[in-house]
Formats: C-alpha cells, sequence, structure tokens
C-alpha cells in the first residue's frame, strides 16, 4: 500500500483523500457525484426546498388565481437570476395523507443556495403575497429543506 494511503472498513484502499472527499453520501448508486459536499463558500451548494401547502378546496381556485398573478413574477425575477434554479408547484390529485375539505399543493424549489431561498423569504412581493396566502390555509404547511444526495434525471 502506498506511502499515506488508508484502507477503510471494507478494506478498500483510499489514496490521502479527506473524509470529506470519501462521504459516500455525496455519491450517487453508481459512483457519480450528485453534491459536492467539500464545495467551498464561493460555490455553495444548491438547496431543495419541498412544501406541502394545505388550501380550503373551496378557495383553492382563489388560491391558483392569486399564485399565478403574485407568485410568479417573483418567480420569473429569481429564475432569471438564477437564484431558483427549479420551481413548481403541483395540485396534489391522491396520497397518504388527502384531507375532505382540503386540497394539498406540493411547492418544490431548489435555490442556488440557502441565501437565495433567504433572499425570496424575504422579499417584500412575497411577504405580500404569503399574508394573503396564509388567510387560505385552515391547516399550517410541511416545510422542509436540504442538500440534495441523490437524483435521476431522465
Amino acid at each position: 500500500m502506498p506511502r499515506g494511503a488508508k484502507r477503510t472498513l471494507a478494506g478498500r484502499q483510499v489514496e490521502g483523500k479527506t473524509s470529506r472527499e470519501r462521504d459516500p453520501r455525496s455519491r450517487g448508486r453508481n459512483g457519480e457525484r450528485v453534491a459536492d459536499p467539500a464545495r467551498s463558500k464561493d460555490r455553495p451548494e444548491p438547496e431543495t426546498t419541498e412544501i406541502v401547502l394545505r388550501i380550503a378546496s373551496a378557495r383553492s381556485a382563489e388560491f391558483e388565481s392569486m399564485f399565478e398573478s403574485e407568485e410568479m413574477p417573483i418567480w420569473d425575477d429569481f429564475t432569471h437570476r438564477r437564484r431558483f434554479l427549479e420551481a413548481r408547484l403541483v395540485r396534489v390529485d391522491g396520497g397518504s395523507e388527502v384531507r375532505e375539505g382540503i386540497q394539498d399543493y406540493i411547492l418544490h424549489i431548489v435555490a442556488a443556495d440557502h441565501t437565495a431561498h433567504e433572499e425570496h423569504d424575504g422579499d417584500a412581493r412575497f411577504n405580500a403575497f404569503l399574508a394573503r396566502a396564509q388567510r387560505l390555509q385552515p391547516i399550517g404547511p410541511l416545510v422542509w429543506y436540504g442538500r440534495t444526495i441523490f437524483e435521476r434525471r431522465a
């Protein structure tokens, strides 16, 4: 074994890589890199956010119209400036948490980084929209965000 090389618990030889470079969570099933845990602060990793919005069914058309006229221009701005890499709103047709009188929506955002997420959340246009949209939500949203560790695209 070359000097400076180490063996992993599985007995494989690793040539002087740091634990961050060897992090199996940063590689796909076939070893391809998905996220770079050692990425510099100059190029932070994208952040994925998933939110389940729970809108009163009777007000879903109002919500969709409001979303299209108020939030879509913000998305246009953020995607044009590459602050958002992906943005979509999905009307839920079924699933394990379907409730009578509630229309669920899945909001999916891939922001350039956490700062872009915070920039959106601090945007005055968004906060005006949010104040009105919250009145249409009889149940609070479910919110998650984090770093993508695996993905596939067709």
